[in-house]
């Protein structure tokens, strides 16, 4: 795993006190906890506006403004974002979506053309996190524990002969997410069909346009354990400003269900390391297993994921930090926040209200 190249550093805009800042969330989809945040924060001092190919996105209606855009790989997508941004001078602007993030790193500069600083982490970054593959060997070029991985059946099954690795294994797409083609295998047979079968959902999936025609199912070691959620953040400029870590206690559709936020500080040198190594925008999402005392990095997503509401309720208020970063006025304070206070997400009803003209 080679560095990071050097970088140009993401545009930090020092606004003025009492001016408005008005936030976009795209690809808003299901994530009324973040426009509640961000209206929470803001406290009237801007509007949270929303974006979804969907009129029916849960989001929309708590959202100061909601626009329904075109799908993120319209030919148009990027010019109608741009165009929202400009009509609605938004100042700062959040994927929510895995799929659109190297979009939004490729465009960066053309929302700063309009004034609006998209928080996003570069191309490279954004790649080097997708590609499950990477992630593992990023990791272990900082010196942080992380699943034996293998790009392609042949490399697996040589390991397998040197007894470098053994069943149980893991098999999955090396891009996706949301727990997407997992399989389990115990033996050769389920390892070459679990293979073939991964290879073949993949290329019918919504995340090709993530990955290369080529190795695109990797093969790990099997780490059991306990399973926790680590947001590792970042300023504007890359600097680490630091980390809340929940444990999880169940999981539904690849995300955190239930989960009791832990103290940071047995993670620290795990989350300096990545934030130090990786040189992230804002916050990145961890999944990370401690067996016998180790702590395993598995997945890391350069977002806010579906497990913070459970260390923001509980203290550890990001979005604050992320807004005083831009209003210029973070002055390095630690994240803190409440140990042992245990959470479950709930099922919330929605009212859609039908687009103008359908009523």
């Amino acid at each position: 795993m080679t560095d990071l190249p050097a970088r140009d550093r993401t545009i930090v805009i020092e606004m003025p006190l009492g001016t408005d800042m008005n936030v976009l969330l795209t690809c808003v989809g299901r994530r009324r906890y973040l426009v509640e945040y961000f209206k929470a924060e803001l406290n009237g001092g801007g509007m949270v506006f929303g974006v979804d190919n969907q009129h029916s996105a849960p989001a929309a209606s708590i959202c100061d403004a909601f626009v329904v855009v075109p799908d993120i790989y319209a030919e148009n997508y990027i010019d109608v974002l741009v165009d929202v941004c400009r009509t609605n001078r938004i100042s700062v602007l959040l994927s929510l979506n895995d799929l659109e993030l190297p979009l939004i790193a490729e465009h960066a500069h053309r929302f700063r053309e309009v004034g609006t600083v998209p928080v996003v982490s570069p191309a490279e970054v954004i790649h080097l996190c997708a590609d499950k593959f990477l992630t593992a060997q990023f990791a272990e070029s900082v010196g942080i524990s992380t699943p034996r991985s293998y790009a392609t059946l042949k490399s697996a099954e040589d390991a397998i002969e040197a007894g470098d690795i053994d069943f149980p294994l893991v098999v999955k797409p090396r891009w996706g997410s949301a727990s997407f083609g997992i399989f389990f295998v115990e033996n050769r047979d389920e390892l070459r069909f679990a293979h073939a079968y991964c290879e073949r959902i993949w290329k019918q999936s919504k995340f090709t346009r993530m990955g290369q025609p080529d190795a695109l199912v990797l093969i790990q070691e099997m780490i059991s354990g306990q399973e926790y959620g680590l947001d590792v953040f970042n300023d504007l400029e890359a600097r680490p400003v630091g980390v809340a870590v929940r444990k999880k206690l169940s999981m539904r559709a690849g995300e955190t269900d239930r989960a009791v936020t832990v103290d940071s500080d047995p993670f620290s040198d795990m989350a300096g390391r990545i934030s130090r190594g990786l040189r992230h925008i804002g916050n990145v999402d961890c999944d990370v297993i401690v067996r016998d005392g180790r702590q395993y990095l598995l997945e890391m997503n350069p977002r806010f994921g579906g497990g913070y509401p459970f260390t923001h309720i509980a203290g550890a208020n990001l979005i604050r930090v992320l807004l005083n970063c831009m209003r210029g006025t973070h002055q390095g304070e630690q994240i803190r926040y409440q140990a042992g206070l245990e959470f479950a997400k709930c099922d919330f009803l929605a009212s859609v209200e039908p687009p103008a003209g359908q009523r």
